[in-house]
């Protein structure tokens, strides 16, 4: 050891070198000129992005996500259901696996159907919901299932009638989740044929009356007679006749009596009517109104076309009386066969005798009527 140490110390010394950075080296921070022209260099990913999220999504648990509602819980793709639902998207954060959605905002059947829809490749609405579907896709904000309903409720042939009244339900009963105006309103001017069947319903007694207010003055439901107009605002006031005598002289005005058989209307003036009648008839503005009705009906029937009756009519503002659609229902005691036929008087203990007829019958005998309309200016419908 001590000869190899004698060695060492025989080596001459190391020339001394300055303490110097990669970074100082002379040329150091230069990247070299290469001759080659410029161009842009597209690096290609090995694994495309799509099919490694697909692939994920497949291996990953399918319904990850849980929506409560209440009692009621539900389990959804949480990558689909945010994929659909901008409140999702703003609501579900991070590993979250439980939404909880409120019971006064978002009906049950509602959320059920819209999950459905959401879950199925090729989902199809059914009529009887569709208006707790639209509720809740409201809500979740599920823009494309909006949209479905909206089209669906475009197609006239598809919600008219029966289904149109249906939708003018369920849209009253769920305002407060809808907030689309008028609806409910709007969907009435489609029902015709069904008119009748309706008044005949307990639905139509526990209308509001703006709803019986918009039927009445309809230009499109069809009926056998114009009285049958009198007797269904009859039969609507005296379901509840105390809190609805308000309505009553608002009603008997969209009611062209006028049109109603001359003996009818004697009858009304000198109140030989049955008991529900004469509480329209015993209305403190009722015998004003039933003298105009009388009078324009006689200057009407007497209408020969010449210029002293049309001067008659100018003077008392006297106008052609709403001429309905017609349907003849030989279920009732007082069908005609054309709306050109005389017509009837019947009591309004016939009429109640046509609905209890049209109970026994079932909820779609309306379906075999046939709508006809009259021939004549004026007629005694």
């Amino acid at each position: 050891m001590s000869e190899l140490l004698k060695s060492v110390e025989k080596l001459p010394l190391e020339p001394t070198l300055p303490r110097l950075s990669l970074n100082d080296f002379r040329g150091g921070n230069q990247l070299p000129t290469w001759d080659v022209p410029e161009q842009e260099f597209h690096l290609g990913k090995k694994y495309p992005l799509v099919p490694m999220v697909f692939k994920n999504w497949e291996l990953s648990e399918p319904d990850d996500l849980v929506l409560k509602l209440g009692t009621r819980q539900i389990r959804m793709n949480r990558l689909r259901f945010m994929c659909y639902s901008k409140f999702a998207m703003d609501h579900v954060k991070g590993g979250q696996r439980e939404l909880v959605l409120p019971e006064d905002r978002v009906p049950d059947e509602g959320l059920v159907r819209a999950c459905h829809w959401l879950n199925q490749p090729v989902a199809k609405l059914e009529r009887g919901s569709i208006m707790e579907v639209l509720a809740a896709a409201l809500y979740l904000e599920v823009d494309s299932l909006i949209k479905q309903v909206w089209f669906s409720l475009n197609l006239v042939d598809e919600f008219n009638e029966d289904q149109a009244f249906a939708v003018s339900y369920e849209s009253r009963r769920l305002r407060h989740l809808l907030p689309v105006v008028g609806l409910d309103k709007t969907m009435l001017h489609r029902i015709q044929r069904f008119f009748l069947t309706l008044v005949a319903s307990v639905e139509f007694v526990e209308l509001p009356f703006e709803h019986v207010h918009y039927l009445i003055s309809s230009e499109n439901v069809a009926v056998n007679s114009e009285m049958e107009m009198l007797y269904v605002a009859v039969r609507w006031l005296t379901h509840d006749w105390k809190a609805r005598a308000e309505y009553a002289m608002t009603l008997i005005k969209l009611v062209s009596l006028m049109s109603l058989p001359f003996e009818y209307i004697m009858d009304l003036q000198a109140g030989r009517v049955e008991e529900p009648v004469k509480y329209i008839t015993e209305l403190e503005e009722f015998p004003d109104f039933i003298y105009e009705a009388f009078t324009n009906h006689l200057l009407m029937e007497f209408d020969d076309g010449s210029r002293a009756i049309e001067q008659l009519r100018e003077l008392f503002k006297v106008e052609l009386p709403m001429q309905r659609p017609f349907i003849c229902d030989n279920l009732s005691g007082y069908h005609r066969a054309t709306p050109d036929d005389l017509a009837k008087v019947f009591s309004y203990e016939d009429f109640l005798d046509y609905l209890r007829v049209i109970h026994k019958n079932g909820i779609y005998s309306w379906k075999t009527l046939d709508v006809q309309h009259t021939s004549s200016r004026f007629k005694m419908v």
